[in-house]
């Protein structure tokens, strides 16, 4: 899921954001006098978009829309963006019609929202390790259903050091639910190693690019040893960056996301559903220790602590 930063990031590069233009196209198709049509396919859907750019009473024409913009001004250079990104739309809706997980949401036409900023109640493992950032998972909710939405390529997780280690107390603990070789001991060991990682990111801060290259190098090995020794663990840490459950107590609690759709310009969407599909959400092998982005310009010396990313893959 996109922070509140990366949203206004992602609108910043289009003009017009991709999660409003796929909630405008799906409240405009399901609630369409001929919706089976519309949806039946993107070319459909494409051409009622192109209607809608000669119609001024049109629910999608750009003369009608007010949220979505770049910095939230919208402006007469927005105006390709907002029909770019609703073609671009077209595409994950048509996908949505072809999948099971929203056959209900559209026969009771559920409405699509942005999430945006909305945030959940953390869980007692996330403010035990002081990660209390609880926003959603979610970028857009329709009806009961919250979709975790990605352009292309993407990472699942990039957390900071406390939203890693209540993220690895989770997974580890569900690890030892469904693995009756991986003890407590187990956990125990893989918890000292993320404490460890943990304390390199966090020195990341104040340091110059040579030593956070250091300590990144160090943390890698720690997170390589972890998944080396226990490959199915993954499983459980993907789920969790992807849904939220662990953080925000549960399935179906406020924050958490039910389904992964990464959109491809000009392509049928990738649909991930969690709570149909078991097979694991698929990520890059191994947890990826990132360098942090901030450095003072007068010093050279960083700014932010480091990260750990995982690399979604739609295979």
């Amino acid at each position: 899921m996109l922070s509140f930063t990366g949203f206004l990031t992602e609108a910043t590069k289009s003009g017009y954001s991709d999660e409003h233009a796929l909630a405008n196209v799906w409240n405009h198709a399901v609630n369409h006098p001929d919706a089976k049509k519309l949806l039946s396919s993107h070319e459909n859907l494409k051409a009622e978009i192109e209607k809608a750019k000669t119609d001024p009473t049109h629910r999608l024409n750009f003369a009608n829309q007010t949220a979505g913009f770049t910095g939230g001004v919208k402006k007469p250079e927005h105006e390709a963006a907002y029909y770019r990104e609703l073609h671009h739309a077209a595409h994950a809706i048509h996908g949505f019609a072809q999948h099971p997980a929203f056959k209900e949401a559209i026969k009771n036409k559920d409405e699509a929202k942005v999430s945006g900023g909305e945030s959940g109640e953390v869980s007692p493992t996330w403010k035990k390790h002081g990660a209390r950032n609880g926003t959603s998972k979610a970028d857009v909710q329709i009806g009961k259903i919250g979709l975790s939405l990605k352009k292309g390529d993407a990472q699942l997780m990039s957390a900071e050091s406390n939203e890693l280690r209540a993220t690895y107390d989770h997974a580890t603990t569900q690890h030892m639910k469904s693995n009756p070789n991986f003890t407590a001991e187990h956990k125990q060991q893989v918890m000292d190693k993320i404490h460890q990682i943990g304390k390199h990111m966090e020195a990341m801060k104040g340091a110059d690019r040579a030593t956070q290259k250091q300590h990144q190098a160090h943390a890698q090995k720690l997170a390589d040893e972890i998944h080396n020794d226990h490959p199915g663990l993954m499983d459980h840490v993907a789920h969790e960056a992807a849904t939220g459950q662990g953080k925000f107590g549960g399935e179906g609690k406020t924050g958490t996301a039910d389904v992964l759709v990464t959109t491809h310009e000009g392509a049928a969407p990738h649909i991930h559903d969690v709570k149909t599909n078991n097979s694991p959400i698929h990520v890059k092998p191994r947890l990826r220790i990132g360098l942090p982005k901030g450095r003072d310009k007068k010093t050279g010396l960083g700014t932010r602590g480091g990260n750990a990313k995982l690399d979604y893959v739609t295979q």
